[in-house]
């Protein structure tokens, strides 16, 4: 008669939200950080010493065991929450402002814009975001109105030279002093024909403000939108021992 063979147990499933599994990840790198550093996992001592800085063999070795087994059960722990959270992200969807995207996609973007509002760091990469598109367009719309301003008082500036320059010829061709021309429709030809003209085939001041809009709304509620959304979402990871 054989014996059966008993089933081994499935391991024990934890459920928490995505927001208890933050904050133990949290508190999981910081006992991790504590156990890698208390860690004390091979020594050198002379052969006729047991005991080294009150230590005996016999703790150290069990000690050096128990140590690295803790890291190593804090690590798979933290690996565990971490990959959950990750695949919760990218298949959960929240809505921010009139935006619907993946979680993952909504976090991305919120990282995106808070480095780019800290600027740079040398050698890191620069993401583009809407926000960086917002900047760009709006720098370039900046410039233009200085361009057009420039532009105008040049013009203004020139005006009376160029106008008295084209009388002063009219009269030389006419051996006269008057010309008979109306100085005011010269003046006023000079302007059409010189007056700064902004190219503006986006309406980008239009852009500007809805774009401006959507990025503003996102800022503010991207993060109450991710906080409900990990205070209601769950996640399974193998129970804590």
């Amino acid at each position: 008669m054989t014996r059966s063979r008993k089933t081994p147990a499935a391991p024990a499933i934890q459920r928490l939200t995505v927001t208890s599994g933050l904050k133990e990840l949290k508190l999981l790198n910081k006992r991790i950080a504590t156990r890698i550093e208390n860690l004390r996992a091979i020594r050198t001592r002379r052969s006729s010493t047991e005991v080294v800085a009150g230590v005996g063999r016999q703790d150290f070795m069990e000690q050096a065991r128990q140590g690295m087994q803790a890291a190593e059960a804090l690590l798979a722990r933290r690996d565990a929450i971490k990959a959950e959270i990750v695949r919760s992200n990218a298949i959960h969807t929240v809505t921010v402002g009139t935006q619907t995207m993946t979680v993952a996609a909504a976090i991305e973007r919120k990282r995106a814009a808070e480095a780019g509002r800290r600027g740079r760091c040398a050698g890191e990469d620069t993401v583009p975001t809407r926000e960086t598109l917002v900047a760009h367009l709006r720098a370039q719309y900046a410039q233009a109105l200085a361009d057009e301003a420039a532009l105008t008082n040049t013009m203004e500036a020139e005006r009376e030279t160029r106008v008295n320059s084209f009388l002063n010829q009219e009269r030389g061709a006419r051996g006269q002093k008057e010309t008979g021309l109306d100085t005011r429709a010269i003046e006023e030809a000079y302007r059409a024909a010189n007056t700064p003209v902004i190219d503006d085939p986006l309406n980008l001041l239009g852009r500007l403000e809805a774009m401006q809009e959507e990025v503003e709304i996102f800022g503010s509620e991207v993060d109450r939108v991710l906080d409900e959304h990990n205070a209601t979402t769950f996640i399974e990871v193998p129970a804590s021992a």
